[in-house]
């Protein structure tokens, strides 16, 4: 397939690019004129411009059969309050986008469109329900940010598309070895801890590898119209707290760590029967390591 990509120099979008690449996909991206494109295991085709560049999108579409929609403006290093102080910029900018991007693909004939979305959908929970009892799939959407809003709302729009196979894919916190290898995920923590300084503040969350997110973009793109057109795929795999990981990367570089006080159980953890169904296999517990293992690697060059 010839797959288009928004977002491709993010840190899901290089994923994505460098595991469909790798799979056999033809990968045309688009990246503003900024971004850093290096680093890519398979150097996709560029098309210069951002997502509010309508003839920017018209060429990354062309001749494409799909796309995967992972771009998402907002301030640097922030999701969640990423609208900063402009909100209206922000739902113009990135619910413009989506809808633009949709209305571009269905003139293009696209067969499939894949839309990132995100656990934030899940914030709150019903009245009397325990927010940690895993929500599934089809569980009802009540965010408390604009990014929750925004991507809850793109949700919206692909089962909306009745006329293009349009789907969303949740993914929790996205972790992995990523360009450069100092963006990483939990460098800067595993730094700390082999120089043996001190870990106070911990937290508990939900985290999936990068290419268990970008092996479930690969089945939504190739399953069938029917079991994907308008549905959402929640997408998660472990369960860590800031004080395992402190643990393993103790053990793994062989260094003595004061560990941080246990943190509370997450909150609205997400179960992905859809997925699952399909043959998604994430890496568990196992590629957690091998990845905390390379960083480790990383930190001490």
């Amino acid at each position: 397939m010839k797959i288009a990509v928004t977002g491709a120099t993010g840190i899901v979008g290089r994923f994505v690019t460098d595991y469909l690449a790798a799979h056999g996909h033809s990968i045309v991206a688009l990246a503003r004129s900024t971004s850093q494109r290096s680093g890519f295991v398979t150097t996709p085709l560029w098309i210069e411009g951002d997502i509010e560049d309508e003839q920017a999108l018209v060429l990354l579409l062309q001749d494409a059969d799909a796309l995967v929609h992972c771009a998402f403006s907002h301030i640097p290093g922030r999701y969640r309050g990423g609208e900063g102080d402009d909100v209206a910029g922000f739902w113009r900018a990135n619910f413009g986008a989506s809808a633009r991007l949709l209305r571009l693909a269905r003139q293009a004939s696209l067969q499939r469109v894949v839309l990132l979305s995100s656990r934030a959908v899940f914030a709150r929970r019903g009245p009397g329900e325990d927010p940690t009892t895993p929500v599934t799939d089809t569980y009802p959407t009540r965010p408390d940010t604009h990014y929750g809003m925004l991507k809850m709302a793109e949700e919206q729009l692909a089962s909306a598309a009745i006329d293009l196979c349009v789907c969303a894919l949740r993914p929790t916190g996205v972790y992995g070895v990523t360009y450069p290898e100092t963006d990483s995920k939990w460098f800067d923590l595993v730094q700390t801890v082999l120089a043996g300084e001190p870990v106070t503040a911990s937290r508990t969350s939900t985290e999936v590898h990068g290419e268990d997110v970008a092996q479930a973009v690969e089945l939504l793109l190739h399953a069938e119209p029917a079991a994907v057109r308008g549905r959402a795929f929640n997408c998660s795999d472990v369960t860590v707290s800031t004080r395992q990981i402190v643990a393993r990367v103790a053990e793994l570089g062989r260094v003595d760590a004061d560990l941080p006080p246990a943190s509370e159980a997450v909150v609205n953890p997400m179960a992905c029967p859809g997925l699952l169904a399909m043959g998604w296999r994430p890496g568990g517990e196992a590629k957690l390591d091998a990845t905390l293992q390379r960083v480790i690697s990383f930190a001490t060059d």
